[in-house]
């Protein structure tokens, strides 16, 4: 029998994660966060962990059995990959399973900017009835830079190009096959910025992410853009993001994430008309539940010896090596 840690994170999924699993398969619900006798009397029992937990050395060693840590997130970078590694301990995340609802809420983000939804519907619910039905845009034709094209910005350039969108991309590592059989263009950060009608953000949180939505990378977008972020707040400066939105620098922005989460009270983005912001509640229930079967999938195919979905990779260190390439190449830091 496989004995599964699940990390309390995933609490709430707690009885959905035990519905997907199979009989020969036993559950712990653990908190991480508290080292005692009875974790490091689990830890030994222990043949995967659900959740992104950073174990000690002294943890792994401990985990004798220990071949597999799983997250129901696309991120991991809770987890320290190096050390890890140095265990011979495997890091997985979610397989892309969250990306057809990422691309879906994008989507609906650059929809409501574009028709106005919100004021449109507050001018029915008031009584105005105030239709800017002639500063509506149109979608068709537009171009989408897509800035991080992994599962999710895949997933919404896909459905962009259904729509009649042209799709511009960069990323690290080139998807010449998407270039091939989509007709997606590659281009580096300053002609995405350059030349987007809107630009969507897919990235992971590394040491070269960090607020590269900013002020130079702002300026760099035309006037009549569209920024959206559902990827997270580590990514953007939201001081830079409202001073582009209030002195119209961008048409309007899309913000899922944020860089203090809940939203501060104070926020002056809460106070901007031509921005919509949603409380991180891009993913759905179908995604978790995918997250949930792509995780036991993985950890059934390790206990076999053979290789999970999808195996974490050191974007760091990915992003290094492209930049040794590239070393005149800008994030917009």
């Amino acid at each position: 029998m496989l004995h599964i840690l699940v990390n309390e994170e995933y609490k709430n999924l707690f009885k959905k994660i035990r519905i997907e699993t199979p009989d020969s398969i036993f559950l712990k619900l653990v908190d991480f966060t508290i080292p005692t006798e009875k974790l490091n009397l689990q830890l030994r029992k222990a043949d995967a962990i659900i959740g992104q937990v950073n174990l000690t050395d002294a943890q792994y060693k401990i985990a004798r059995k220990l071949r597999i840590i799983q997250t129901l997130s696309a991120g991991y970078d809770k987890i320290n990959l190096t050390k890890a590694k140095k265990h011979k301990i495997l890091i997985a995340n979610n397989n892309g399973a969250n990306s057809i609802s990422v691309a879906e809420h994008s989507l609906m983000l650059i929809l409501a900017l574009y028709r106005k939804l919100i004021i449109h519907h507050q001018s029915i619910v008031n009584g105005s009835w105030k239709n800017l039905k002639y500063q509506n845009r149109e979608l068709h034709g537009k171009t989408l830079g897509v800035f991080g094209l992994g599962h999710i910005g895949m997933a919404l350039a896909q459905r962009a190009s259904a729509l009649g969108v042209n799709v511009i991309y960069f990323d690290i590592e080139r998807k010449f096959e998407a270039e091939k059989k989509l007709g997606f263009k590659y281009v580096f950060p300053d002609d995405l910025l350059k030349n987007s009608d809107i630009v969507s953000y897919h990235v992971p949180k590394t040491k070269y992410t960090h607020k590269i939505i900013n002020k130079n990378s702002l300026n760099q977008m035309r006037r009549d853009a569209i920024l959206i972020n559902t990827s997270r707040g580590y990514i953007h400066n939201e001081e830079d993001i409202c001073e582009a939105l209030s002195k119209g620098k961008i048409f309007g922005a899309g913000l899922d994430v944020f860089e203090i989460e809940p939203l501060q009270k104070n926020s002056p983005l809460r106070k901007l008309k031509n921005v919509l912001l949603t409380p991180h509640s891009a993913p759905d229930k179908e995604s978790y539940l995918r997250s949930i079967r792509n995780a036991l999938t993985n950890i059934i195919q390790v206990s076999k010896d053979k290789p999970p979905l999808s195996i974490a990779k050191d974007y760091n260190e990915t992003t290094k090596r492209f930049l040794n390439e590239f070393p005149n190449l800008k994030f917009f830091p």
